[in-house]
């Protein structure tokens, strides 16, 4: 079902009951609120877990429509061939659908991901399968979103995410984890993109979400370059597909690490040496950059002095209301310098880029991991240069730098 405000059918005769959303399904007791309303004479409980959807409470009744199923007639269009890796992970995909399994690709960052899906996308929705492709990112629900509508031309797609409803069918649907919330037993098959990405992690009931806007017979597909055990039992450890190499057959770039005390420098408003040097080489080759930083404040604190020096260079976070214009900008080669917090890490494809770490020391293996992947996509651009520069050694960087060595072997790094 789809749970909907205006829509003519009582799905609930209450949003909260028994101590439980039957939106969102939250049971835990410290995410509701309870006071007395004197218009009602009696106590109101709500959901905090998906008051951003509306409010769910003890009172009102939540409206929606039944599950639709009907089947499509499309086909897609890619301006390159799979290669024999792709393709057999492209098939082993839709044999997960048409047999109703869960799976797991787990691909290196930069493998073709998106475009293996296409071929179970096609057949599901030819089936009368209802199909949801999600991530925890609104950054890469809009890559997604449109990847998928240029490949197949002509189809309804809704986009769904924080303050963006374009909704058609609720048949085939790109949107964030948060959207599934108004969705229960309604998807047959549901892509999930960076699936290790916060907060689907540290947020366990996003996970219980999406089993539960899946059908029963639904088929699960995990999606991830950096797979924790969770996601290995979910999908089975025969269901678990591994590529280790990128479509256009080039190496990942290995990080090179720079011993440096940046944070030294930018707490005294200075721009560190190395980072300038290191700069410096990049423009001079004509290439472009991205800067990660642990923190925002620590981001802040060097935009201040080092624009004084780098006129094309802007910085970005989450909360950033310019965000998608600073990055178009990148892409548009108006900038070459971008510095960013993690927020970047993933579903962002530059050419020519290059990648700075400060204090990576900081960041765990998946995140490094993640950040290593934004150089050498293109084909025409298939190389890069990785800088972690750090006060010492952790296991974090020991394993990313191990993982990416493992991945260039043809090995997988489970």
């Amino acid at each position: 079902m789809i749970l909907k405000h205006g829509a003519p059918d009582v799905m609930f005769d209450r949003g909260v009951k028994n101590n439980q959303c039957l939106r969102c399904g939250n049971g835990d007791k410290d995410l509701f609120y309870t006071y007395y309303s004197s218009y009602e004479n009696t106590d109101i409980t709500y959901c905090l877990h998906c008051i951003a959807l509306g409010r769910s409470d003890s009172l009102n009744p939540l409206y929606g429509c039944e599950t639709l199923r009907k089947s499509e007639n499309i086909d897609y269009r890619l301006e390159f061939e799979l290669n024999d890796i792709q393709k057999q992970a492209s098939a082993r995909l839709l044999d997960a659908i048409k047999n109703k399994h869960n799976l797991m690709l787990y691909a290196v960052t930069g493998a073709g991901k998106t475009e293996i899906t296409f071929e179970g996308i096609k057949y599901a929705r030819q089936n009368g399968l209802n199909v949801a492709f999600i991530s925890p990112r609104i950054d890469v629900v809009k890559e997604v979103y449109l990847r998928l509508a240029d490949a197949f031309k002509g189809v309804r797609i809704d986009l769904m995410y924080s303050g963006v409803k374009s909704v058609f069918s609720h048949m085939f649907t790109v949107c964030t984890v948060h959207q599934l919330f108004n969705c229960i037993n309604h998807y047959d098959v549901i892509i999930i993109d960076e699936v290790d990405a916060f907060p689907l992690p540290e947020e366990p009931l996003l996970m219980e979400t999406i089993k539960r806007a899946a059908a029963d017979d639904a088929s699960i597909i995990l999606m991830t370059a950096t797979p924790t055990s969770e996601m290995k039992r979910l999908a089975g450890k025969n269901n678990i597909v591994t590529i280790a190499r990128r479509y256009h057959g080039y190496d990942l770039a290995v990080p090179n690490i720079v011993w440096h005390n940046a944070d030294k420098y930018i707490r005294k408003n200075k721009i560190p040496p190395k980072l300038m040097e290191l700069v410096d080489d990049i423009i001079n080759e004509h290439r472009k950059v991205l800067i990660f930083f642990p923190d925002i404040a620590m981001m802040k604190s060097l935009a201040a002095v080092i624009k004084a020096k780098y006129s094309r260079l802007e910085s970005v976070y989450s909360g950033d209301k310019e965000r998608y214009k600073k990055v178009q900008m990148m892409r548009d080669g108006e900038l070459d310098i971008l510095l960013t917090t993690t927020i970047l890490e993933r579903g962002v494809t530059f050419v020519n880029l290059d990648v700075i770490v400060i204090d990576a020391h900081r960041f765990r293996s998946a995140s490094l991991i993640q950040i290593c992947g934004r150089v050498g996509r293109k084909p025409k651009d298939p190389t890069g240069n990785i800088w972690l520069m750090t006060t010492f050694n952790t296991s974090g960087i020991t394993k990313t730098i191990a993982a990416i060595r493992q991945f260039n072997k043809g090995r997988d790094a489970l």
